[in-house]
């Protein structure tokens, strides 16, 4: 058991090297991962920290790193260094709901899916409790995707059960959710986490960390995208894209399986995104200003990025 403040003082773990996130909020249905590998390996755990040797290279505010301590809703890179990166995708004290018994009901796991280049690395947290909820009846499940080369971040919320709010998260509002952290001396800089509700956050950078309101509801992902997304083109020899340049639409063609996009403008604003496109399917860009945006798909083989103009 950890109270508050050791957690928000663990979050506090920035890179002294700048990097800015946009934030988007959006929804996609969430699924339990099949095929995992388990982090826990059958521990009924409470203030765990298991060490998970990254498949790829991940960069956070400006920082690769090549291993991870997993531990009870926050990410936290494992180097030996002051200067540590933390994810927060549910930043409190949870506990494994077999806590009471003698048999983990709240394992920890995690998959990589997709092919070099453009692997995936999904963290999940299923049936998790509260260590504030002595019966250990309400439960939040959740996934924490890193997406390998664009280094973008995404918490999935799946089914919780939160009855009681105020008992889950021991008298606050929500939890802390987002990215960031401080030196040894506890410096913030960089930060980016959400405020306001769960339903509708924004993104804050201020040093002041507060929980948000309520809890994420099923079926929510929060996207986190640098702003210093690579835009060299990627090609597909089996992708069409037409017209471009374009004027009230573009039309994706040729991909065998269902995609996501998203579009940026040139300074890394995320436009418009869909998680959920398949072959056909036809953007709608009436509103976009005329000029350079870059339009990223990623489908279950590879990710791909191109150059688009609006006349």
């Amino acid at each position: 058991m950890k109270n508050t403040t050791i957690i928000l003082l663990l979050l506090l773990s920035f890179s002294i090297q700048a990097q800015n996130y946009t934030f988007s909020n959006l929804t996609g249905t969430y699924s339990d991962l099949t095929g995992t590998t388990s982090i826990s390996n059958g521990e009924i755990w409470d203030d765990p920290e298991y060490t998970l040797a990254l498949p790829f290279p991940f960069v956070i505010n400006g920082s690769s790193m090549n291993s991870i301590n997993v531990s009870d809703g926050f990410i936290t890179q494992n180097a030996s260094t002051t200067i540590l990166q933390t994810l927060a995708p549910l930043a409190m004290d949870l506990l494994d709901r077999g806590d009471n018994g003698t048999t983990s009901l709240s394992p920890i796991s995690y998959k990589t899916d997709g092919t070099v280049g453009n692997r995936i690395l999904k963290i999940e947290y299923k049936n998790c409790g509260s260590f504030y909820d002595a019966n250990l009846t309400m439960f939040i499940n959740f996934q924490v995707w890193l997406y390998e080369s664009t280094n973008i971040i995404e918490y999935r919320y799946g089914p919780n059960s939160i009855t009681n709010a105020s008992i889950f998260y021991d008298g606050d509002t929500g939890a802390v959710v987002g990215l960031g952290g401080s030196d040894i001396n506890e410096n913030i800089s960089n930060a980016h986490f959400l405020v306001s509700t769960a339903s509708n956050p924004t993104l804050s950078t201020s040093v002041n960390i507060i929980p948000i309101t309520g809890t994420p509801p099923a079926n929510t992902i929060y996207r986190f995208t640098p702003t210093t997304l690579n835009n060299s083109e990627i090609s597909s020899s089996l992708m069409t894209l037409y017209p471009n340049p374009f004027n009230d639409y573009i039309v994706i063609e040729g991909l065998k399986s269902n995609f996501s996009f998203d579009i940026y403008n040139v300074s890394g604003k995320l436009i418009q995104s869909n998680l959920e496109a398949t072959s056909g399917t036809q953007i709608d860009t009436k509103s976009f200003q005329s000029g350079i945006y870059i339009l990223k798909i990623v489908s279950e083989n590879e990710t791909i990025v191109k150059k688009i103009i609006k006349m």
